[in-house]
Formats: structure tokens, sequence, C-alpha cells
């Protein structure tokens, strides 16, 4: 028991296992265990470390982790969060019991008032309407829930950052967060909205599609007087299409998130840029939030690669100097006839 519980065992627990109350006390006396708080006790030899103070918190308030603690118990954040965060049931506070389900108030109620200093407790009405998961031991939110009522207390560097590692963990994807925000929205509820509006921001939801991307990248060409030489060219061995010719060989084309987001079309989106770069293809790649936000250096680069061809160009058709013939040296007289010189026997 306290071998899956971080060194950590409520004292019913206890009781149910077959533990007697004398042996609960004599191990308290001989030092063995200690009173974490009441109805919980640790073993001593049990080092002490933030996930087991998370584990205690879930213990004696019946919640469970959420927000930056959930955060990091699925590995979205490397940061341990200072206190342990966690949520419990609306109304809950005041009639917590040993059971977790006793009405009214009780003495457990004490050491629920004690932890309120050591953890970050949130009300939650709906819960239940999330699927809890245990995850390493402790119950907690989520993912989908966590990023959710992550987005309520975080500022928009650690959400960004927070999102794109749950997404390349695989334990969420976009649509995924775009449900449960939209699930669990509610008048006065920050983190539904503010989850979307990261979604946003990253450029994970509501892009244009292709066709506006095209015409964007275009019109961002155009307003840096940039010439295009041609669109939708297609490759000579009739393989793939490419969005827009700005010289020789530069080409430039713009990708959504929203049509290149899975593993497998990221696979094809670089086996096919690398066969273009052994066709002789000089592909520049931008998405979206670049064209919007960051017009002039897509234009620098666009007017850098075209710089670069024509100076590896002008090179290339540059007039070989003659190479400087070799002296033949004094002592190695050739023969008349331009053979080996004559041996005497």
């Amino acid at each position: 028991m306290f071998a899956r519980q971080e060194g950590l065992a409520r004292r019913r627990d206890l009781l149910n296992a077959g533990v007697l109350p004398g042996e609960i006390r004599g191990a308290v006396e001989r030092g063995e265990w200690v009173v974490v708080t009441r109805g919980i006790y640790g073993l001593v030899s049990w080092a002490d470390s933030p996930k087991r103070r998370l584990l205690a918190g879930c213990l004696v308030t019946g919640g469970v982790a959420s927000h930056r603690s959930a955060a990091w118990l699925w590995g979205f954040s490397d940061r341990v969060p200072e206190v342990p965060t966690l949520s419990v049931d609306h109304g809950r506070r005041k009639q917590v019991g040993r059971a977790g389900e006793v009405k009214g108030r009780c003495r457990d109620v004490e050491a629920l008032e004690g932890w309120r200093q050591k953890v970050v407790m949130h009300n939650s009405r709906d819960l239940g309407l999330s699927k809890m998961s245990n995850w390493q031991g402790i119950l907690t939110t989520n993912p989908l829930r966590t990023l959710v009522d992550l987005a309520s207390v975080a500022e928009n560097k650690e959400l960004d950052g927070t999102i794109d590692r749950a997404l390349a963990s695989g334990l969420v994807t976009v649509e995924g967060l775009v449900a449960e925000a939209e699930r669990l929205k509610r008048r006065g509820r920050s983190g539904p909205p503010q989850l979307l509006k990261a979604l946003a921001r990253r450029g994970f939801v509501g892009q244009p599609d292709p066709s506006v991307l095209e015409s964007l990248l275009l019109r961002t060409l155009a307003a840096n007087g940039i010439q295009v030489v041609a669109t939708e060219v297609v490759t000579e061995d009739k393989r793939y299409r490419l969005d827009c010719k700005v010289a020789g060989n530069i080409f430039v084309e713009v990708d959504g998130y929203a049509f290149h987001s899975s593993p497998e079309q990221k696979e094809r989106d670089e086996a096919r840029r690398n066969a273009l770069r052994l066709m002789g293809y000089f592909v520049l790649v931008y998405g979206w939030r670049t064209l919007m936000q960051d017009g002039h250096r897509v234009a620098r680069e666009v007017v850098a690669a075209r710089s670069l061809e024509t100076a590896s160009q002008s090179a290339r058709e540059a007039p070989r100097a003659p190479e400087p013939q070799s002296r033949q040296s004094p002592q190695s007289p050739q023969s008349p006839r331009g053979g080996s010189p004559s041996r005497r026997h």
C-alpha cells in the first residue's frame, strides 16, 4: 500500500487492509511512521518529493491534481509547481470526511483547514464532466481538461510552450482540445476561451484554406517589389506542384498547420522536399503566421536566395584562367622523341 502511494497511506485504507489500530499506534510510537495529518500516515524512510506532497494533498482534500500540477505530471512542463494545485468538487471543502462522502462537518475538516495553506485548491462544478485519470499513482485531470484549466492561470508564453509539448507527446490533438474547450464553456469561465485564443495564436486553428494562403503570398511578394515568374509550377517529372517561382530554380511555398499537421503528412512533406532538393530545386517554405506577421522577412530571404543563385551562376559562367604549364626539371632530360631517357648498358 505504501509503495503504491509514495510512502503514504490513509488510516481507513490501512484498517480495511486488516491493520489494527494498536499496530498503527505502535508504528508511530516507534518512529517508523509519521502522522502527515489526521488520518494520513507516511513512512519515515521514504524521501520527501514534490510528487509525494502532491499525493498527500489529494489524499487529505479528496481532490485531484490539476492545472500546473497536472501539466507537470503529464510531462507537459518541466516546471515543478511550488505548491500542489488541486481541484475539488464545489462545496466539498466543508464536507470532506474520511470516506470522502460524509455530509456535514466532521473531525477531518480540521485536517483540511490546515492543508489549505499548503496547496492551491480550485472549486469546480464540473469535475464529473471530465473523466479523471490515475497517472503515476495520482488521481489527476485528463490531459485535455488539464490544458483547459491551465489556460485560466498561465501567461501566454507558459501556455504556448505547454500546448506544444502536449501535442508533441501525442496525448492530445488539436481537434480534441477544441472539443474540450467548447464542451466546458460557461459564463465567467476563462479557461476555454483562453485556450482557443492560444490555439489560434499558435496557428493551430482558424487558418485559411490553401488558395487563400497562396493569394496572401503573392500579395506579400508584390508589396515588396518581388516579381513572380510563374505560379502553380509542375516539375519536369510531373510528380510535384510548386506554389510560386521567383527565379531560375528558386521557389516559394506556403504551408498551413491544418493541412500539414499529422505525422504521416509531415513525413510526406519531408520526403517531397528532399526529392525536390535532389532535383535541383531551391524551395523556401513559410507558414501563414509568418506571412501575416513578418512579410518583410519573407521578402528579404527571397531576395537573398535570388542573389545567391545569381552569384553562383556568374561563377559557373566565368571563363577559367589557363592552368600554368609545369616546368621540366633539368635533371630529367627527355629524349627528342618524347620517350624515356636512354640508358647505357
